[in-house]
């Protein structure tokens, strides 16, 4: 088991679990708690936060070991294969807190042009972000990094 693995076993379905959490769940929340959902509760900044550690760590991973970097790192970058190769091999969506009853959020790992599967890509990013936060072990992201790579 690894950590992002680790991650989402520990937090499965946490609504307190803001990496885990997507902004469509504000509506799940506001019913059952009879409050908003605050930005600090839901994944979107942290996403960017895990972003910017995902871009960092591909950088590390790479420098040296090709000739375009900014070509080779953008496939490990693109929604595609965060959600297709990395939510799909976590089964991401079983862990996640999203409006699960909205027919327009599709439930599936596979990117379509006209229709929003961001936001499991944005949760991959979020707990990334969420994973560094708690343990500052920037050597454990590059690893993780390194292993999504040769999925």
């Amino acid at each position: 088991m690894d950590i992002f693995e680790e991650y989402i076993s520990n937090n499965k379905c946490n609504p307190e679990c803001r990496a885990l959490t997507c902004r469509s769940y504000g509506e799940v929340y506001k019913r059952e708690h009879h409050e908003e959902l605050k930005p600090t509760q839901h994944n979107y900044e942290l996403a960017t936060y895990g972003d910017a550690l995902l871009k960092f760590a591909l950088c590390s991973l790479l420098l040296d070991n090709c000739e375009q970097l900014s070509k080779k790192k953008e496939k490990y970058e693109t929604d595609t294969f965060l959600i297709e190769t990395v939510a799909k091999h976590y089964r991401l969506l079983e862990y996640m807190n999203f409006d699960r009853s909205d027919d327009n959020i599709p439930k599936c790992y596979k990117t379509f042009e006209n229709k929003n599967t961001k936001y499991i890509a944005t949760t991959v990013e979020a707990v990334l972000g969420a994973i560094y936060r708690q343990n500052e072990d920037f050597q454990a992201i590059c690893n993780l990094v390194d292993c999504w790579m040769k999925l």
